[in-house]
């Protein structure tokens, strides 16, 4: 083999190696930009391996592929040339109506101009906002998210999320919502009612039935032996009646100014208002040969006045239905305790002032323990007990004032037990 033959095999094999490295070049940067998934490498006339590859976006793409909200690729004039399943199923149109069409085709009229500014500011950076969709006049609520990929690719990623039951929630909500006002402008006017109606019982009732008492108290000076014995049975009749319409008068007074007074909370030693009671009730309880007595007593910030009322209607409730042939004995105690508060929070332990009256008389059966508590309420007829059914109610709307509760407990035979709980 002589000296030229030898030097172009050299330049032969030469070029043979520059044309394999050119082809592996080439196959590296195809990899690189994910355009090829396999690759055959071929020995002498035939296929000796053959290899698969993942190219850097395919778990990317299989993530966008199922995911649970609308994914599009866009170019800068709004040529949709990427969409997810989602999206296409979302508007409820098949992917080749959505591939190459505009996303402008989906936009309604009401928001198409704050879109454009939406996309304006997402064809060079990132932006976001709520919109509607529309397909078939069928309008869709979105919330879009946009994200550049320039200078990569010359489109504009969007992700779109439903948010068809967020505002339905939001529906529901607004309705609460106007209901609430509703039933506030309702409460206002009730209240407006009982300030007319406090006004009217105060006055315009109360000056004709006064008229009535004045002219009976005359009659009943000076004519009562002019009339017959079913003439002065009548006429005490009436007279009963009128009292009995002033007491619930001035009750039905008593309830609506707990509601409406000012509320000025005082600290103060709870003994000092039984004592006080003691003094006012003192005819009563020699009428009855009745006794108050006074356990440990604790102090609270109170409605002073108010609670005085409170007091007081459960005394005369106590001296009211004691039982016949048994001297009273009216109980009461307090101390501080510690209840769960189960209406703010379940974990969370509140101190109270605890106030315990209790009593010797006739009762009442369990089942009424709160029904007692209802205005007008009476669990016995006007012949046996007078009242008006007033006076609970009354005490549990003074104890809710104080921002606490009132419960009872009673046998029928064995007295009656009341707990008023006020915050510390």
């Amino acid at each position: 083999m002589d000296k030229e033959q030898t030097i172009q095999q050299l330049l032969d094999k030469i070029k043979d190696l520059e044309s394999r490295l050119e082809e592996s070049d080439q196959l590296i940067d195809a990899i690189k930009a994910g355009e090829v998934d396999a690759f055959a490498i071929i020995g002498e006339n035939q296929l000796s391996e053959v290899y698969t590859l993942q190219s850097g976006d395919y778990a990317y793409r299989i993530l966008i592929e199922e995911f649970g909200e609308g994914a599009i690729n866009v170019t800068e004039d709004g040529l949709i040339v990427y969409t997810n399943p989602y999206f296409f199923q979302l508007l409820k149109l098949p992917y080749e109506k959505v591939i190459g069409s505009t996303i402008y085709d989906f936009i309604h009229e009401d928001s198409l101009e704050d879109f454009k500014q939406i996309f304006a500011a997402g064809i060079t950076g990132k932006a976001k906002g709520e919109i509607n969709l529309s397909v078939n006049n069928f309008i869709l609520p979105v919330y879009v998210s946009l994200t550049s990929l320039q200078p990569n690719l010359a489109t504009v990623s969007i992700l779109i999320s439903d948010l068809t039951d967020k505002k339905k929630n939001e529906e529901v909500l607004l309705k609460y919502q106007k209901d609430l006002e509703a039933k506030n402008s309702e409460l206002i006017k009730s209240n407006a009612e009982l300030a007319s109606f406090t006004y009217i019982a105060s006055h315009d009732l109360q000056e004709p039935l006064r008229k009535i008492q004045t002219f009976a108290s005359r009659i009943n000076e000076k004519e009562i032996n002019n009339l017959s014995d079913s003439g002065k049975e009548h006429f005490n009749r009436m007279q009963k009646a009128a009292n009995r319409m002033q007491t619930l008068i001035e009750d039905l007074l008593a309830y609506s100014r707990t509601n409406t007074v000012e509320r000025k909370f005082e600290h103060t030693e709870l003994i000092d208002i039984v004592e006080d009671l003691k003094l006012d009730l003192a005819e009563e309880l020699a009428a009855k040969n009745a006794t108050i007595e006074i356990g440990e007593m604790c102090s609270a910030d109170i409605i002073p006045f108010q609670f005085r009322q409170l007091l007081y209607n459960l005394f005369s409730n106590s001296l009211k239905f004691s039982k016949q042939g048994t001297a009273p004995v009216i109980k009461i105690s307090s101390r501080y305790t510690n209840i769960i508060d189960t209406k703010e929070n379940a974990d969370e332990e509140r101190r109270y002032c605890h106030i315990i009256v209790s009593d010797n008389g006739i009762g009442f059966e369990s089942q009424f323990s709160e029904k007692i508590f209802d205005l007008f309420q009476r669990l016995h007829g006007k012949t046996e007990y007078i009242g008006t059914g007033i006076g609970l109610a009354i005490v549990k709307k003074i104890a809710e004032n104080h921002n606490g509760f009132i419960t009872a407990t009673s046998e029928l035979g064995k007295g009656a037990t009341f707990n008023i709980y006020i915050p510390v």
